[in-house]
């Protein structure tokens, strides 16, 4: 690209390549159907400078010409997330990149007017870009008021598509109140849930008891009928996206309707209270001019919610145990329970999982650390994923759950349990570690282990170890010291198949004399691991030791490891070098398919470039990197303005 000098500043000229590109973009109308005579090295030059609508259009040529899209739609989705980095996708080769953009470019569309100076929405109108990406809606996020849109004339064939398309509904608790458009909220809602093919919901704390209960009826376990339809009253079938089916029934059925309501025939009014005390009434068959005399009834089969206690003892415990057709429950607070509360919730959840046809098998909650983990399960023994969240007990806390082995019982029960979640954000804290550790000794089917913020730890690694069905694949420690418990760790390396091993902020080094000393027993016992995929060492300042980890691929057996997580360490990029020049030398080039996933996101490398990019260079050929450009200089300052 030349320069040239203007009025004694010096100004860019255009090479002939980048005003070709320009030209065929505002022409593309004409140049679509012959995209394909475009060298392959052109036509990828041009593909940044695309808006979606023809990116789309174009994508055939593309793979036809042996390359792919998706650098594009990668750029476009960090573009739009600006948070992209702390997002797990970014460790994923085969993220769907498109359909993760389309998806986040719906939202933007339908919920922001101002989309900026965005060259891949260039020349689009709002209509054109709802129409383009809904049918990549997987998850629809209820943020706003302006989801209400949606059920105007203008957008209601957008609204067709979606009940075809969305699995998932996020009610999300980011505005004020609502005034006078509940009744277009709930419409869109009934479509989505009765008339689509929702079947997981999450939901904030922002609406109220009367609309929890409508979305909770739903978990019951219902076949759908398909509609009634009497071509003699002039009725016509769903033929198509555009074709509205038929609803018979009241959309907010309450306490206050009998079963006759249901046919339509008394009940006509009701009252919804929201969490702000803005009532609302209107008609329990407003629906009906719009859906006519029939309709489905929808059924989730997992559920996501934030919850009181209040709302656990009134809505949640008493329906709780009609909820067949849940597979999935995820009950999220911030206060604590008492232990009435937490004694009706369990109580329901055993009358759930004592009946037949209950499909339960993923439960999250929180408990109080004196709560026995294993009476939670013997309520429920047919759990395959439960995740507990732990609080400190409330004032006189007496703990009324009570495990079987503190009754002496000669029964044991053995758990389908196949992944395990035990979580504190208040501290290391003392839980009742007997109850955990009966868990694990009663779960023969256990595959993964995350503990969180839960000490002591050598407890659990020798349980661990102890076990004699070796079936653990997954093994996460966050926040637990593991200073005191290297003999332990190493005898687990020792006596299991463990394929993901993830300690984070474990304070790995921190009581070591000679650091090399561990890390070297460390490595040797890694090696050994022939099952191991994945090794994640975020947050235990490795620092210098990062060149140890060198020796994971050295000798005759190196590590079958294919990611490697040294993220957030202290490493600076001296120390990068040191372990890349190392690597090297035990290393071979591999495909690009099978190269190691190295994370270096959150690390000091900006603190000298030139020895940055020498160390980034040298593990190219063996790694795919993840990094980013942490500014850690203008981080540190910060925290010290605030300290």
């Amino acid at each position: 690209m030349a320069k040239v000098e203007t009025r004694g500043k010096s100004a860019s000229v255009e090479s002939l390549v980048q005003i070709c590109i320009k030209a065929a973009c505002q022409h593309m109308s004409v140049l679509e159907g012959r995209i394909a005579d475009l060298p392959a090295t052109l036509l990828k030059d041009l593909l940044p400078h695309l808006n979606i609508v023809y990116l789309d259009k174009i994508e055939s040529v593309v793979q036809s010409k042996g390359m792919s899209t998706s650098f594009v739609w990668e750029s476009i989705f960090k573009d739009l997330v600006k948070t992209w980095r702390c997002r797990p996708m970014v460790t994923q080769p085969n993220c769907d990149w498109k359909q993760r953009s389309m998806e986040r470019l719906f939202h933007v569309a339908l919920y922001t007017h101002n989309r900026g100076d965005k060259k891949y929405l260039s020349d689009l109108t709002e209509q054109t870009v709802l129409s383009l990406t809904v049918t990549h809606v997987q998850t629809l996020s209820v943020v706003s008021r302006k989801v209400c849109r949606l059920a105007s004339e203008e957008l209601k064939p957008i609204l067709s598509v979606l009940e075809t398309v969305v699995g998932c509904l996020k009610l999300l608790d980011r505005w004020g109140p609502w005034t006078g458009v509940e009744t277009d909220l709930l419409y869109i809602l009934h479509r989505l849930l009765d008339h689509g093919s929702v079947r997981e919901v999450e939901m904030g704390r922002c609406y109220g008891l009367d609309l929890q209960n409508w979305i909770t009826t739903r978990c019951r376990r219902t076949e759908r009928v398909a509609p009634n339809v009497n071509h003699n009253s002039g009725d016509l079938p769903v033929a198509g996206p555009s074709t509205e089916p038929h609803c018979s029934y009241a959309s907010v059925p309450g306490p206050q309707c009998s079963t006759s309501a249901m046919e339509g025939e008394a009940c006509k009014r009701r009252r919804i209270t929201w969490l702000w005390d803005m009532p609302t009434e209107f008609p329990c068959d407003t629906f009906l001019p719009k859906c006519g005399p029939v309709c489905p009834k929808g059924q989730i089969n997992s559920l996501d919610m934030q919850v009181t206690p209040f709302e656990i003892t009134n809505v949640v415990s008493p329906s709780l145990p009609s909820w067949l057709g849940l597979h999935t429950l995820h009950l999220h607070n911030e206060r604590l329970f008492k232990d009435a509360d937490l004694l009706l919730l369990v109580n329901s959840l055993q009358l759930l999982c004592s009946t037949p046809g209950c499909r339960l098998r993923d439960l999250a909650m929180a408990v109080n650390y004196l709560t026995p983990v294993d009476a939670v399960l013997e309520a429920c023994p047919s759990l395959t994923s439960l995740s507990l969240d732990i609080f400190p007990p409330s004032p006189r806390s007496c703990n009324k759950l009570v495990p079987r082995r503190a009754l002496k019982s000669a029964e044991i029960i053995v758990f389908a349990l196949e992944k395990l979640y035990v979580r504190s954000y208040h501290g290391k804290v003392l839980i009742d570690m007997e109850g955990l550790l009966s868990v694990l000794r009663q779960a023969p089917c256990l595959s993964s282990l995350h503990v969180s913020g839960i000490h002591p730890a050598s407890p659990i690694l020798t349980t661990l170890a102890d076990k004699t069905n070796k079936t653990l694949k997954s093994l996460t420690l966050d926040d637990v010291s593991l200073a005191s418990c290297h003999y332990e760790i190493l005898h687990l390396l020792e006596n299991s198949n463990l394929q993901d091993i993830c300690f984070k902020d474990c304070q790995l080094l921190e009581k070591c004399k000679l650091k090399e000393d561990f890390l070297a027993a460390f490595v040797t016992s890694l090696k050994g691991l022939s099952t191991l995929q994945s090794l994640a060492l975020p947050e235990n300042r490795l620092a210098k030791s990062v060149k140890d980890f060198a020796d994971l691929f050295s000798g005759h057996t190196p590590s079958r490891i294919v990611k490697l997580d040294l993220s957030s360490n202290y490493i600076l990029p001296a120390d990068l070098l040191e372990f890349g020049t190392l690597l090297s030398l035990h290393k071979r080039p591999l495909q690009p398919s099978r190269s190691l996933i190295l994370d270096l996101r959150l690390n000091p490398l900006d603190r000298d470039q030139d020895v940055k990019e020498e160390a980034l260079r040298t593990l190219m050929p063996f790694c795919h990197i993840l990094t980013d450009n942490w500014d850690s200089v203008s981080t540190m300052a910060d925290h010290i303005s605030v300290m």
